[in-house]
Protein backbone atom coordinates (compact mmCIF):
# COMPACT_ATOMS: atom_id res chain seq x y z
CA UNK A 1 0.00 0.00 0.00
CA UNK A 2 2.90 2.44 1.01
CA UNK A 3 4.55 1.83 -2.46
CA UNK A 4 1.27 2.42 -4.46
CA UNK A 5 0.20 5.20 -2.51
CA UNK A 6 3.66 6.92 -3.20
CA UNK A 7 3.52 5.97 -7.00
CA UNK A 8 0.14 7.79 -7.26
CA UNK A 9 1.48 10.87 -5.30
CA UNK A 10 4.64 11.90 -7.13
CA UNK A 11 2.51 12.73 -10.37
CA UNK A 12 0.24 14.86 -8.07
CA UNK A 13 3.06 16.49 -6.70
CA UNK A 14 5.07 17.05 -9.87
CA UNK A 15 1.76 18.78 -10.93
CA UNK A 16 2.06 20.87 -7.94
CA UNK A 17 5.53 22.17 -8.54
CA UNK A 18 4.88 22.82 -12.17
CA UNK A 19 1.84 24.98 -12.04
CA UNK A 20 3.22 28.04 -10.78
CA UNK A 21 5.46 27.54 -13.90
CA UNK A 22 3.04 26.98 -15.83
CA UNK A 23 0.79 30.34 -15.03
CA UNK A 24 4.15 32.28 -15.62
CA UNK A 25 4.48 31.09 -19.35
CA UNK A 26 0.81 32.22 -19.34
CA UNK A 27 1.26 35.66 -17.84
CA UNK A 28 4.29 35.90 -20.13
CA UNK A 29 2.78 35.14 -22.95
CA UNK A 30 -0.14 37.76 -22.31
CA UNK A 31 3.26 40.28 -21.95
CA UNK A 32 4.14 39.47 -25.46
CA UNK A 33 1.12 39.86 -27.18
CA UNK A 34 0.20 42.49 -25.59
CA UNK A 35 2.98 44.16 -26.35
CA UNK A 36 2.87 43.10 -30.00
CA UNK A 37 -0.52 44.04 -30.29
CA UNK A 38 0.99 47.92 -29.11
CA UNK A 39 3.56 47.66 -31.75
CA UNK A 40 1.22 46.91 -34.58
CA UNK A 41 -1.03 49.53 -33.64
CA UNK A 42 2.00 52.11 -34.17
CA UNK A 43 3.05 50.27 -37.73
CA UNK A 44 -1.12 50.20 -38.41
CA UNK A 45 -1.15 54.25 -37.88
CA UNK A 46 2.58 55.13 -39.71
CA UNK A 47 0.95 53.12 -42.71
CA UNK A 48 -1.65 55.37 -42.57
CA UNK A 49 0.07 58.23 -42.24
CA UNK A 50 2.36 57.01 -44.89
CA UNK A 51 -0.26 56.62 -47.57
CA UNK A 52 -2.32 60.12 -47.02
CA UNK A 53 1.46 61.83 -47.41
CA UNK A 54 2.28 60.26 -50.02
CA UNK A 55 -1.33 60.96 -51.94
CA UNK A 56 -2.50 57.30 -52.04
CA UNK A 57 -5.64 58.04 -49.88
CA UNK A 58 -7.42 61.23 -49.98
CA UNK A 59 -7.49 61.53 -45.89
CA UNK A 60 -5.06 64.55 -45.59
CA UNK A 61 -8.00 65.65 -42.32
CA UNK A 62 -6.85 62.38 -40.26
CA UNK A 63 -2.92 63.41 -40.61
CA UNK A 64 -2.98 64.83 -37.32
CA UNK A 65 -5.01 62.21 -35.68
CA UNK A 66 -2.38 59.24 -36.95
CA UNK A 67 0.95 61.02 -36.09
CA UNK A 68 -1.64 61.54 -32.45
CA UNK A 69 -2.09 57.80 -32.50
CA UNK A 70 1.76 57.04 -32.89
CA UNK A 71 2.27 59.46 -30.42
CA UNK A 72 0.20 57.74 -27.17
CA UNK A 73 1.13 54.12 -28.97
CA UNK A 74 4.78 54.68 -28.44
CA UNK A 75 3.98 56.12 -24.57
CA UNK A 76 1.84 52.84 -24.13
CA UNK A 77 4.55 50.61 -26.06
CA UNK A 78 7.40 51.85 -23.18
CA UNK A 79 5.24 50.97 -20.60
CA UNK A 80 4.62 47.22 -22.39
CA UNK A 81 8.39 46.78 -22.51
CA UNK A 82 8.63 47.44 -18.56
CA UNK A 83 7.69 44.37 -17.64
CA UNK A 84 11.24 42.62 -18.48
CA UNK A 85 9.74 39.56 -20.51
CA UNK A 86 11.99 38.64 -23.25
CA UNK A 87 10.25 36.77 -26.36
CA UNK A 88 8.09 37.59 -29.31
CA UNK A 89 10.86 39.24 -31.13
CA UNK A 90 12.28 42.00 -28.41
CA UNK A 91 15.63 40.67 -27.63
CA UNK A 92 17.18 40.87 -24.13
CA UNK A 93 19.10 44.01 -25.06
CA UNK A 94 16.32 45.75 -24.61
CA UNK A 95 16.56 45.75 -20.57
CA UNK A 96 20.49 45.59 -20.66
CA UNK A 97 20.17 49.16 -22.82
CA UNK A 98 16.83 50.23 -21.16
CA UNK A 99 18.12 54.20 -20.85
CA UNK A 100 18.68 54.13 -24.84
CA UNK A 101 15.33 52.15 -25.63
CA UNK A 102 13.59 54.19 -23.29
CA UNK A 103 15.16 57.19 -24.82
CA UNK A 104 13.79 56.16 -28.57
CA UNK A 105 10.52 55.58 -27.29
CA UNK A 106 10.01 58.91 -26.05
CA UNK A 107 11.91 60.55 -28.98
CA UNK A 108 9.23 58.99 -31.04
CA UNK A 109 6.29 60.24 -28.48
CA UNK A 110 7.51 63.61 -28.85
CA UNK A 111 8.12 63.54 -32.55
CA UNK A 112 4.82 62.30 -33.53
CA UNK A 113 3.12 64.64 -30.96
CA UNK A 114 5.06 67.91 -33.32
CA UNK A 115 3.87 66.31 -36.31
CA UNK A 116 0.38 66.13 -34.88
CA UNK A 117 0.64 70.01 -34.13
CA UNK A 118 1.71 70.85 -37.62
CA UNK A 119 -0.86 69.05 -39.46
CA UNK A 120 -3.80 70.83 -37.03
CA UNK A 121 -2.07 74.10 -37.80
CA UNK A 122 -1.25 73.61 -41.19
CA UNK A 123 -1.76 70.72 -42.77
CA UNK A 124 0.37 68.04 -45.24
CA UNK A 125 2.51 71.33 -45.91
CA UNK A 126 3.39 71.66 -42.30
CA UNK A 127 3.40 68.21 -41.31
CA UNK A 128 5.45 67.08 -43.64
CA UNK A 129 9.34 68.70 -42.42
CA UNK A 130 8.25 67.18 -39.00
CA UNK A 131 7.86 63.35 -40.20
CA UNK A 132 11.42 62.46 -40.76
CA UNK A 133 11.90 62.88 -36.61
CA UNK A 134 9.90 60.04 -36.62
CA UNK A 135 11.52 58.07 -39.25
CA UNK A 136 13.52 55.36 -36.10
CA UNK A 137 11.37 52.47 -36.52
CA UNK A 138 14.12 50.49 -38.55
CA UNK A 139 16.91 51.64 -36.20
CA UNK A 140 15.76 50.73 -32.84
CA UNK A 141 14.51 47.44 -34.94
CA UNK A 142 17.62 46.39 -35.98
CA UNK A 143 19.16 46.66 -32.28
CA UNK A 144 16.27 45.40 -30.11
CA UNK A 145 14.18 43.01 -32.30
CA UNK A 146 15.12 39.66 -33.45
CA UNK A 147 13.42 40.18 -36.82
Amino acid sequence: MRFWGKVLLAPVITLVLLWPASKVLAADKDVINYRQNVMKSIGANAGALGAIMQNKVAHAENLALHAEAISIGAQAALRAFEDEVVGGTAKADIWENWQDFSDRFNALATAAAAVAEAAREGGMAAAGPKLGAMLICKACHDDYRTE
